[in-house]
Formats: C-alpha cells, structure tokens, sequence
C-alpha cells in the first residue's frame, strides 16, 4: 500500500509542474499544516499528503473548463454549481484522482472532494484538510481569525469546522453572497450535533439566502 500511494503522490506532484507556481505555494503550505495535524491525531501521514496533493488539482482551471470537466466526469451540476463553478474543483479532483491515478482510498478521495464546502458526515482525514487548506500561513496572515481556528483546531476538529462554518456564513451574509446548498447543510448538521454533544436545546436554522 505504502508504495502504491507514494506512486500516487509522485503523479499529482508531477501534474502539478503545469500548474501556477503560487497555487503549488498554496499546497506545499498546506502540507505543513495538514501533517502536523495528522501527527497530533495519528492520522498517517502518507494519506494526509496524498490527499493534500489532490485536493487542489484543478482550482486553477478557468470557469469554463470547470463546467466542461465536471461534466465529464459525470457530476450532476446545481444552479449553485454554476454560478460558481470554482467549487466543483474538489469533486473533479476526486474522481480524476481515481479515475487516472489509481486513487481507491474512499476516505482521501472524500477529503478531497468535500475539501470546499464540507459535507454533514466527515472522515478525519477530510476534517484534517479542510482546516489545514482554510489556515494555511498564508490565509491566516490574510485572514487573523484562521489563527483561533488552527488553535482550535489542535484541540477540536469538529468545533473548528463549525467555527470556520459559522465565520464564512458571516463573510456570505457581509458580502450579499448566496450560501451553497451542500455547505449549509453541512453547517446546520454540524450545529446540530454541537449542541446535542452539550445538551443543548435544538434551534431554529438561520435562513441560508438573508443578507
């Protein structure tokens, strides 16, 4: 196994020599902080970067190529797919990482994929690149609130999601932008199972669409 997935990882890093030099930046960052998280969580690491390597594969393709791609690969698109096809990156990332590298561990190709916008039910690995992919030194340098989150983070996978959850919803209501139906039902599971987990009472959803 261990010498199937160093093939694997070899592939996407060399795809990744025709890809913008800032975006290769982006994952090699990425990578610090996914493998630190996979060693606080005894998470292999070998996983964890296979799926780092993946998770970006396509999120410099244009938006047109995006809709072209997914399509090909079989995706059913929502209205709120293309009117930001940059999202779909994720899940053509996964399916091309199965499809032409070989790539069967379901739980590296569900980080992979869900890596944008989280899904309601998450492997570990899937947590561990989504936070890394949302705090990278980078971000965090950009974004000061990504820094509670990576501390958080250490210590939390599942409070951390839904705090960086409850921080993009602002960032969409702030702006006037449309929350994606997958994301927000990601977030209102998650909410769910944060106050069942400290027995709270269940809550009324804030509507997705409000600004």
């Amino acid at each position: 196994m261990s010498e199937d997935i160093r093939a694997q990882i070899g592939a996407l890093q060399q795809a990744f020599e025709e890809r913008p030099e800032g975006l290769l930046r982006h994952v090699q960052r990425v990578l610090v902080e996914a493998l630190d998280l996979a060693e606080r969580y005894d998470l292999d690491p070998e996983r964890v970067e296979l799926a780092v390597w993946g998770h970006d594969l396509f999120r410099s393709f244009a938006p047109a190529d995006q809709l072209r791609l997914a399509l090909e690969c079989g995706l059913s698109l929502t209205a709120a797919d293309r009117a930001d096809p940059v999202l779909l990156h994720g899940p053509i990332a996964a399916v091309t990482m199965r499809e032409r590298f070989g790539v069967s561990d379901e739980e590296a190709l569900a980080a992979v994929r869900d890596h944008t916008l989280g899904a309601a039910e998450m492997p570990i690995i899937a947590k561990v690149i989504l936070l890394a992919d949302k705090f990278e030194k980078r971000k965090r340098d950009r974004t000061p609130v990504m820094k509670a989150i990576r501390r958080l983070a250490w210590r939390d996978l599942d409070t951390a999601l839904l705090c960086w959850a409850d921080w993009k919803w602002v960032q969409e209501r702030e702006n006037g932008w449309q929350s994606h139906p997958a994301g927000w039902a990601a977030r209102l599971h998650w909410v769910a199972e944060h106050h069942a987990e400290m027995g709270l009472p269940a809550r009324e959803p804030d509507e997705p669409t409000e600004s």
